[in-house]
């Protein structure tokens, strides 16, 4: 039986895109991920849903850019909620929550004199560093809710306190045990039941990351965007987010990643995303917090933070693919990487790009190599791959596909059945790169058929439309994908026509 492929959705714009085409991109990787029901796949009328945001450091960058590339984009967050709203509504038990910590414990998540609160999370539109009404904001009114027309709860995740959070004990591949403290209103309906908070649970658990390098963990993403569900102190034998896991030395040493690596996977095990929608508005080079990507250290609150404009979204219902594309896109070696192999391995999700669709055909590698053209100048500082080392991160030394691919004419078998050979010739000198998947594409970006391997060469479809019949009694174009190990797409230049369909 052939595996099914984890799914990724791509959308791109070639500049900085407006708020239409932001709200655009967001509704092309929605389509492409779910098919046409969207977000109602997922969620029905008075489902509980939350959105996990990114929230950490609003007040931080250039003076009139307060926490571009630092938070998730509130565009992002406004409309995605508003989408949720008009399935759940606002009756029948539904609720709409869009979470993060604000690194305080006042469960007021809007405080004004605090400035990693929501109330200072924005896209400025002023160029000042107010809070301005003509700012997208996330809550210029510090009333709690969300701007916009979702009425969604804002929530500081560091003011559930230890009542209202579970103690998981969760067993890991290896057999040790991680104590995850998790809020109540996180867990499953199945989590919650035989409790004696039973009505606290998420049906539809959404997590809206953002690109970003990450000076521990080499980058920020899905599987990273749950640590913000860790209480800033700790408690039920949790020991928290303010000694960061892995950061500070420990009897292992400084920079343990294995410790904070488990600690993500074992958040996951307890309750990971349903589907998530990420950011790529902006790639954050070197840190989630600063150019120089310290928590502890700041040269300056108006330190620029040191990002690029990828211009892109990615969404999928599998975090470990979304992630693996991520490392992808801001030009990182996969392997370099090491939460990808250990979330899969924990059973989290995929990070074979073999098993992995970026849907859109050769559009992310295309516009991966535009990011290099773009900001990898000869003679100047290469901003492109994202910052090389950080975090253990290698940067790729190109982003080039070294293969072509031939498709043959159809040769016809029997009644509506046909063999199409392929096969691949290599173009350039990087051994590293293999061919990990084959497609077979017929009108409209229609993927009927795939083959996987190590290191692929050639072969064979055969292409049976008798079981098709809604391609009958039609003219058929056909294409060939091959795809690398880092994602590069080459169509073969043929595309045949068949004509002779009974």
């Amino acid at each position: 039986m052939k595996k099914e492929l984890a799914r990724v959705g791509f959308a791109w714009q070639p500049a900085d895109p407006t708020d239409r085409e932001v709200c655009d991109m967001i509704d092309k990787v929605i389509f492409q991920t779910l098919g046409t029901q969207g977000l109602r796949k997922i969620i029905r009328q008075g489902d509980k849903v939350v959105l996990k945001v990114n929230l950490v450091g609003p007040h931080l960058g250039a003076r009139g850019e307060k926490g571009r590339s630092i938070i998730t984009d509130p565009r992002v967050v406004r409309y995605v909620a508003e989408l949720v709203r008009k399935i759940i509504g606002f009756g029948h038990g539904a609720s709409l929550k869009v979470v993060d910590a604000t690194m305080y414990t006042d469960p007021n998540p809007s405080l004004k004199h605090e400035k990693g609160s929501f109330y200072w999370g924005r896209l400025e539109r002023t160029g000042d560093n107010a809070i301005d009404p003509e700012d997208v904001t996330y809550d210029f009114n510090a009333n709690g809710i969300l701007d916009g027309d979702s009425q969604a709860e804002i929530v500081n995740l560091d003011g559930i306190t230890e009542d209202k959070r579970q103690l998981f004990d969760v067993e890991m591949a290896d057999g040790s045990i991680i104590k995850v403290s998790f809020p109540k209103f996180l867990r499953t309906r199945e989590q919650a039941r035989n409790t004696d908070s039973l009505n606290e649970y998420t049906d539809v658990f959404i997590g809206l990351p953002l690109l970003k390098s990450h000076g521990l963990h080499g980058i920020t993403g899905a599987l990273k965007l749950h640590y913000g569900i860790r209480h800033r102190l700790g408690m039920q034998g949790d020991h928290g987010r303010f000694g960061h896991s892995g950061l500070l030395p420990d009897e292992k040493g400084l920079h343990n990643v294995d410790r904070l690596t488990n600690y993500l996977c074992a958040q996951h095990k307890v309750r990971s995303y349903d589907f998530c929608i990420m950011d790529c508005i902006t790639a954050n080079r070197i840190g989630p917090l600063s150019p120089v990507g310290a928590v502890q250290f700041q040269p300056s609150f108006d330190y620029p933070a040191d990002y690029i404009i990828a211009g892109a979204m990615m969404a999928s219902t599998d975090p470990v693919a979304l992630d693996t594309a991520e490392v992808a896109l801001a030009g990182y070696e996969q392997n370099s990487i090491p939460i990808l192999k250990a979330a899969a391995e924990q059973g989290l999700g995929q990070n074979n790009p073999a098993l992995i669709q970026i849907v859109g055909s050769p559009f992310f590698s295309n516009h991966r190599q535009f990011l290099w053209n773009k900001y990898n100048q000869k003679g100047q500082r290469s901003r492109y791959p994202l910052e090389d080392g950080h975090g253990g991160a290698r940067a790729m030394k190109t982003v080039e596909p070294n293969h072509t691919i031939y498709a043959s004419p159809p040769n016809k078998t029997a009644k509506n059945v046909y063999n199409i050979d392929f096969s691949i010739t290599r173009t350039g000198q990087n051994p590293r790169r293999r061919i990990v998947r084959v497609d077979l594409v017929l009108t409209d970006d229609n993927l009927i058929d795939f083959h996987i391997g190590n290191n692929i060469a050639g072969g064979y479809f055969t292409l049976d439309l008798n079981k098709h019949p809604e391609l009958l009694g039609s003219d058929i174009t056909y294409t060939a994908l091959a795809w690398d190990d880092t994602f590069n797409c080459v169509h073969s230049m043929e595309r045949f026509i068949i004509h002779d369909i009974l």
